[in-house]
């Protein structure tokens, strides 16, 4: 609107040059995959539609076991589902001895603090596109939701879509830093995340040491655990920080700028 005056965005986000070549990067990425996916006449399948939280979870329980070496994940913004499918498949890739690799948003360390028990090699860093690629050789690239707000993302072995993303990936790895100090153990156990897991759905602790075949005063213990470790006084405000709700007197509104 004329009178107005004109934001720098990327400036005043304290973006550097290369950060906002990172996100035009990204932006190149996804207009990559949709051009691919509406000019893809032949149905050869190159690249193909995931409409819903149905699909996606169903292409990545179908990618999980074809994965030998590493799997890369971009994620600009992670918080913790107790439900959520990934976590599993992650073990089980992780059990075959494929290298679980994440970038993620500094923000997402508040809204998902059992991430870096779940993930110890979680990179935080300047995040803009969501994808994962599976041994260079097959990519789910998210997008924007649809007009009926259903989860959108495609997947693809297309080469020049997966050298897309693997060189946002290395452009990216400059600008991150280790979610956990060289040497730092993660906070919670395995053992814990599932009591933790549990604990978000609402079950009691004779429920928990049920499912999880443990004794009660073992589960207890965990419990305890947990509570130190996300520096808790209670469950409920356990389960609410888990959640990503930060109710240890709030959060504050920005988060330091990454880097190295």
């Amino acid at each position: 609107m004329a009178g107005m005056d004109v934001i720098d965005h990327g400036r005043v986000l304290g973006e550097t040059p290369d950060i906002r070549r990172l996100r035009e990067q990204s932006d190149e990425v996804e207009r990559l995959v949709v051009d691919l996916a509406a000019s893809d006449a032949r149905g050869s399948d190159e690249v193909r539609p995931l409409v819903g939280l149905k699909a996606l979870v169903g292409e990545l329980r179908r990618l999980e076991p074809t994965a030998t070496r590493v799997s890369r994940v971009l994620q600009p913004d992670y918080a913790y589902d107790p439900e959520d499918p990934g976590v599993e498949l992650a073990r089980r890739a992780q059990a075959r001895g494929v290298e679980q690799r994440l970038v993620t948003s500094p923000q997402s360390l508040r809204t998902h603090p059992l991430m870096t028990s779940i993930f110890p090699r979680t990179l935080t860093g300047p995040v803009f596109l969501r994808a994962m690629v599976i041994d260079e050789t097959a990519a789910v690239i998210g997008g924007r939701p649809d007009a009926f707000g259903n989860r959108v993302a495609w997947s693809t072995r297309s080469p020049q879509v997966i050298a897309a993303v693997l060189e946002v990936w290395q452009e990216t790895l400059p600008h991150c830093r280790q979610a956990l100090a060289p040497g730092e153990d993660p906070p919670l156990t395995p053992r814990q995340l599932d009591v933790a897991r549990l604990l978000c759905t609402g079950e009691k602790d004779k429920s928990i040491a049920r499912l999880l075949d443990l004794s009660a005063r073992t589960v207890e213990r965990e419990v305890s655990a947990i509570l130190r470790a996300l520096q808790a006084t209670s469950r409920t405000e356990a389960v609410l920080l888990m959640r990503g709700r930060g109710v240890n007197g709030g959060w504050p509104e920005t988060v330091d700028p990454v880097g190295p």
